[in-house]
């Protein structure tokens, strides 16, 4: 049901990582050659990445150790090498034990974007965790990990609600940070509209329908072409149409039953302008939704057909009359404010 979250949308946004400084109290002047001429001040990545990776190798009680680590590190991911800098950030206990609370920040945060762009999902989730523990309102993290959870949903049902639960409070989290200023609207939007979405997806899921409705009206308000949203808003009014059909159908087996029809006309009267008030409701609400599932297929979005086969299925006119109803809602949805 969740479509395919964007992860690597605003990863790309993440603040500009600090090159790490020169290491100044290197004594031995072979190991201060190798480090400042084949590390420090080469200019081509690929070979300042192996030249780091060498000297660490040979010189292993240096005091440049991580300074160089880090070199390594960021060379690999400005190439960019996305394997190699996801390796060199699993290696980091290894390669450079102590290093300093900033710097592993921003390791963790290379190694979240080298596995997202590496498409390692394990990898992804893991990195994205730890990202948290040491920055709990890390935006990217927890747009990261809301995508990843709200894909990965388990079968089982207590393993998918305690997921889903864990799915709405990290989307929340990211919902509640304010927009990165390196963000411009045209990036920040479209996250806003998939963490709408996701919570949207998550109500849906735990049968919450009026929740499910206000979250996706808050993506539309955002992007009023959001297939995605009109499919899941559609999906949560299904429910009162069809307790209102059925309030309608109850209403109208009661005035039928030889007690009712044999009663005087007051009686009569009454029964039948309650079913007529029923049908008024029941026709609203289904032609609403309708029109909800109109606007999904109407915009094209990429599971356009499973909003169609809904609409099929609510909607009473013929083939020819849907498809007006169809480019009808194209049209409302393109008009500009």
């Amino acid at each position: 049901m969740r479509r395919t979250a964007c992860l690597g949308l605003f990863l790309t946004l993440f603040a500009a990582l600090a090159a790490p400084g020169f290491a100044q109290e290197i004594k031995d002047p072979a190991e201060y050659k190798a480090y400042f001429e084949g590390v420090y001040s080469e200019k081509d990545l690929a070979k300042k990445a192996a030249n780091g990776e060498k000297f660490l190798n040979d010189y292993k009680e240096t005091v440049a150790r991580n300074q160089t680590y880090m070199m390594i590190l960021l060379s690999y991911a400005q190439i960019p090498n996305w394997p190699k800098a996801l390796e060199t950030a699993d290696k980091q206990a290894q390669m450079a034990p102590k290093l300093e609370p900033n710097d592993k920040k921003q390791t963790l945060l290379v190694g979240m974007t080298a596995a997202e762009q590496a498409k390692n999902t394990p990898k992804l989730k893991e990195y994205a965790n730890k990202v948290l523990e040491s920055d709990p309102k890390n935006i990217g993290a927890l747009i990261t990990l809301s995508g990843l959870l709200a894909n990965s949903l388990p079968t089982e049902e207590a393993a998918k609600n305690k997921q889903l639960e864990e799915t709405l409070a990290i989307t929340k989290r990211a919902l509640a940070e304010p927009k990165p200023a390196s963000a411009t609207d045209a990036q920040w939007n479209p996250i806003l509209v998939q963490l709408h979405d996701t919570v949207a997806m998550v109500y849906l899921n735990q049968k919450k329908y009026a929740e499910t409705v206000t979250a996706s009206d808050d993506a539309l308000k955002l992007n009023k072409k959001d297939g995605y949203a009109y499919y899941l808003k559609g999906l949560a009014m299904k429910p009162a149409v069809k307790e209102a059909i059925d309030k309608y159908t109850a209403a109208v087996e009661k005035m039928n039953l030889e007690e009712n029809r044999k009663a005087d006309q007051l009686v009569r009267d009454e029964l039948q302008a309650n079913a007529q008030g029923l049908l008024s409701a029941a026709t609203t609400k289904k032609d609403d939704l309708a029109q909800i599932f109109a606007k999904s297929v109407a915009t094209g979005w990429a599971n356009a057909a499973a909003a169609r086969t809904e609409l099929k299925q609510v909607f009473t006119g013929t083939p020819a009359e849907m498809d007006k109803l169809i480019d009808d809602m194209k049209v409302e949805i393109n008009k500009v404010p």
